[in-house]
């Protein structure tokens, strides 16, 4: 098995309309926390592109999709720390991980909203609603094919979702896909650790979109959606994690920096997201 842990960062903001806003915010957290670590960086330009297939700025994603790869299948890790824009660059660091550990990966997608929309389903045509249904293998061809492997339904733990289209929901109900509702979370901090281990895997990639967190105190995010967990929650569900589970992968996304930000709030995520 390779060895190290990759940090990747991957400012792409295609996936999320025509705001570069998610660009910025993984450069911020690049250019202000990363306390001089080394990193990989997949080139994103600046361009939105067309709608192609269903998907906006759909080129690009799958030109930076196969840049993505090509740094992974260089650098060889058995971790990575993605640094996202928008959650559509998940495809990569997750499919890689899930080949690398055979299948023995559950994947923890904490995020207000599902990223199981379709190009077919979605109303927005923003690739970031699109993910993990795609790395379920529902999705664009070409994206799909250049995913390094696939995950199942079993692997799934949503976590804090509560804004999904019906198209999602119809998607959870027919896949049977295990969620965890917000209240769950501030409930039992390590209930999240147990359903992985009662699943019986021993390691997990966790998503992370900072939308999860409520806007109220944490509004500096792409798509805020009411209510969410409070940090220190967060905080005690990945402490969770950490204890039962090898955390193979992690990502933090979807930041959207503005004048009034307190970036102070980032510090502890990211520690932690480097401690891995």
């Amino acid at each position: 098995m390779a060895s190290g842990t990759l940090t990747l960062v991957f400012p792409q903001w295609q996936g999320s309309g025509n705001s570069k806003a998610t660009y910025y915010g993984a450069k911020y957290i690049k250019d202000n926390l990363l306390n001089g670590s080394c990193y990989r960086e997949v080139p994103v330009g600046p361009d939105e592109g067309r709608q192609e297939k269903g998907i906006n700025g759909y080129g690009h994603i799958l030109s930076h999709l196969e840049g993505a790869c090509e740094i992974l299948r260089q650098e060889t890790p058995d971790k990575v720390f993605l640094i996202g824009g928008d959650c559509g660059t998940e495809l990569a660091p997750v499919s890689y991980l899930n080949k690398l550990y055979g299948g023995d990966l559950a994947v923890v997608w904490f995020d207000a909203h599902g990223d199981l929309n379709s190009p077919a389903t979605s109303v927005s045509h923003n690739f970031h609603g699109m993910p993990l249904r795609c790395l379920l293998g529902d999705g664009d061809e070409a994206l799909v094919k250049n995913c390094f492997s696939l995950l199942t339904p079993e692997q799934v733990i949503m976590a804090g979702i509560r804004e999904l289209d019906p198209p999602e929901q119809k998607f959870i109900e027919e896949k049977n896909i295990d969620c965890v509702t917000v209240d769950d979370i501030i409930a039992d901090a390590r209930k999240i650790a147990r359903m992985v281990r009662e699943k019986g895997y021993s390691n997990v990639y966790v998503h992370i979109d900072l939308d999860v967190l409520y806007p109220e105190k944490y509004p500096w995010v792409q798509c805020p959606c009411d209510n969410g967990i409070d940090m220190p929650e967060l905080m005690a569900a990945l402490t969770g994690l950490k204890k039962e589970l090898n955390i193979a992968g992690i990502s933090l996304l979807e930041l959207r920096p503005g004048d009034d930000m307190d970036a102070s709030y980032l510090r502890e995520p990211v520690s932690f997201c480097r401690s891995i």
